[in-house]
């Protein structure tokens, strides 16, 4: 009893489905707080929990353990790059490019953002970036920017010796790049989140949507869409992508990044045209992961004509993909399965229902989906991402990390 009154508690306090982690998960975190304040009982735990912040922060950081390392998922950093070389900077040259990290967890992601831009050719006064998380413990050890060797992982470690000093097992990462990440206390589930701050021209939110119920998620999308500037990106995590099918973002491909970038409407743009636009879009997008596809390049083509509902492609397939876009999941995953039906060895339909299946939080139906998809097709990186970051929701940690371990090696 006491442990689901917690459980309720942490749902409203920060959005936490507790299907996430499930609660043996939570149960553990609870009792090692009973442990740590001298308490026997789950009830009395309680209440000195509802008398504590402090406690509550506690328990939040045992909660929310962060599983991140320097540059995670490359191809995201690619595509910053491009972006800020090929459409911001030349548009905005003598603006300060404004960049959101949430959650920064201990701050593996805002620095290498930081040093990814750096590397791109910005100076550190041309770029400002907001790091964002709900823990303390986390910001504390962000804020030090002391590392060991599990925040290194994958083969490209290039940036080491131009950015950190290593001593005695330990990485320093340099003063300078630290100065340009600044750390703030938040909570992503307060619909008040950063609400008189400026926008933002990239936001990053990886790996966190995942974790919430299904209103906090809704809530978190439209927070989100108010922080990015028109024309701006957002990033997030593969398991995530399909949660952006119900908003007015559009993907954006690069390899196998997972970005939507916010539509800018044209003025002379006539309302009906623009809601078919919406809804078409994203069928019209670049599915091939093998060539990088400026994004200047790709708004131009997309703003110059109004698209048509009726001008692309209707096999079942691109129907699903629309209706996946346009928030119709139960019609997507009819219209996905009227396809397998007639081409069961297609991996890309298979992708597809995973990501519709688990935005409608059906997680074991999308984990069959995906392994379908690995089956057909061994080496497909965004069916091995999408299946390892269930494994991790579900605490198979073992089982993501042999996910991990091929995803690094087709990497390579």
């Amino acid at each position: 009893m006491a442990q689901s009154v917690i459980e309720a508690l942490l749902k409203s306090k920060i959005g936490l489905d507790v299907n996430s982690i499930g609660s043996r998960a939570i149960a553990s975190a609870i009792y090692q707080r009973m442990v740590n304040c001298g308490i026997s009982q789950m009830s009395s735990y309680l209440g000195y929990l509802q008398d504590s912040p402090q406690e509550w922060q506690a328990l939040i950081d045992s909660v929310t353990v962060p599983e991140t390392w320097f540059f995670r998922e490359p191809e995201s950093f690619a595509l910053l790059k491009s972006y800020v070389l090929s459409e911001w900077l030349p548009q905005n040259s003598q603006k300060v490019l404004q960049v959101l990290s949430v959650p920064c967890a201990t701050g593996e992601e805002p620095y290498s953002i930081a040093i990814a831009l750096l590397e791109a050719g910005l100076t550190s006064a041309q770029f400002r970036i907001d790091a964002v998380d709900i823990s303390q413990k986390c910001l504390l050890k962000a804020q030090k920017a002391i590392y060991d060797k599990y925040s290194f992982r994958g083969s490209n470690f290039e940036f080491h010796e131009r950015y950190f000093q290593s001593i005695n097992s330990e990485y320093y990462l340099q003063e300078s790049v630290k100065k340009s990440v600044n750390f703030i206390n938040g909570n992503l589930a307060d619909p008040h989140f950063l609400v008189n701050t400026q926008v933002y021209d990239v936001v990053f939110c990886r790996n966190l949507l995942i974790y919430f119920d299904h209103q906090t998620k809704e809530q978190t999308l439209h927070i989100l869409e108010r922080l990015i500037v028109a024309g701006g990106l957002l990033f997030v995590a593969s398991a995530e992508a399909a949660l952006l099918m119900k908003t007015q973002l559009v993907s954006v491909r690069h390899f196998s990044a997972i970005a939507y970038q916010k539509l800018i409407k044209p003025h002379n743009f006539e309302q009906e045209n623009y809601t078919n636009y919406q809804s078409t879009i994203y069928s019209q997008l670049p599915t091939q992961t093998s060539t990088e596809i400026p994004i200047k390049n790709k708004a131009e083509i997309y703003y110059q004509t109004p698209i048509k509902a009726n001008n692309f492609n209707t096999n079942l397939l691109d129907l699903a993909k629309t209706a996946a876009n346009q928030g119709r999941l139960e019609d997507a995953v009819k219209l996905c399965n009227d396809y397998l039906n007639q081409n069961q060895m297609n991996a890309e339909a298979y992708v597809l229902l995973g990501e519709v299946q688990q935005a409608m939080g059906q997680n074991e139906q999308a984990i069959q989906s995906f392994r379908k998809a690995i089956y057909l097709q061994p080496n497909h990186e965004a069916a091995l991402t999408h299946l390892a970051l269930l494994k991790e929701q579900q605490g198979d940690r073992a089982g993501a990390s042999l996910l991990w371990q091929r995803i690094y090696r087709l990497q390579r």
